[in-house]
């Protein structure tokens, strides 16, 4: 065991850590790719919600930028850290909670809560990001729901969606303006 490996973990080691999260969020409000890819390695990997993998932090911010000022404009985010564990004195993990308002809404959107899981390394640069794996928060009344559309064929599919655009538009109808 070398003496870096020896070392323990102090409480700065942690807010580092926690750190991040608070970067990010700020970052993703203010629509700066860049800014949320900051406190990624260089060669990070991050797995988004739907699967798409991103390596490297010139990626990261790539990829986010492209979404903040296009699918994802004008949302905001607000989380909090669930946990930071230290596996050693170079190697944590840190779980989050993270939902997200959608643009012109004041609540958040409970379909498009998250549950990332960081990997954190610490380098003679300081804590980086090494890893992220986001995955959405689903219920399994959710999921039921989903299992039972998937189970639907192509054409009730459409049935369903043309449904819930008809309820949606509907209810906008009735909105107080």
């Amino acid at each position: 065991m070398t003496s870096r490996t020896a070392q323990t973990t102090t409480f700065s080691d942690e807010s580092a850590i926690r750190a991040f999260l608070r970067q990010m969020i700020d970052a993703w409000n203010q629509g700066s790719g860049k800014g949320f890819a900051a406190p990624f390695s260089e060669t990070a990997d991050f797995l988004t919600f739907e699967g798409t993998h991103l390596k490297g932090r010139k990626e990261i911010a790539a990829f986010h930028q492209q979404a903040f000022d296009t699918v994802v404009k004008g949302t905001r985010l607000e989380g909090e850290v669930n946990f930071v564990r230290f596996v050693n004195s170079q190697l944590a993990l840190m779980h989050v909670v993270i939902r997200v308002m959608l643009a012109g809404q004041t609540e958040t959107s409970p379909s498009r809560d998250s549950l990332p899981l960081y990997v954190v390394t610490k380098s003679d640069e300081g804590w980086q990001i090494e890893g992220l794996l986001n995955t959405r928060k689903l219920t399994l009344e959710r999921q039921f729901f989903l299992d039972d559309f998937d189970s639907l064929s192509a054409e009730a599919q459409c049935q369903v969606t043309d449904f819930v655009a008809d309820l949606k538009r509907q209810q906008a109808d009735l909105a107080p303006i």
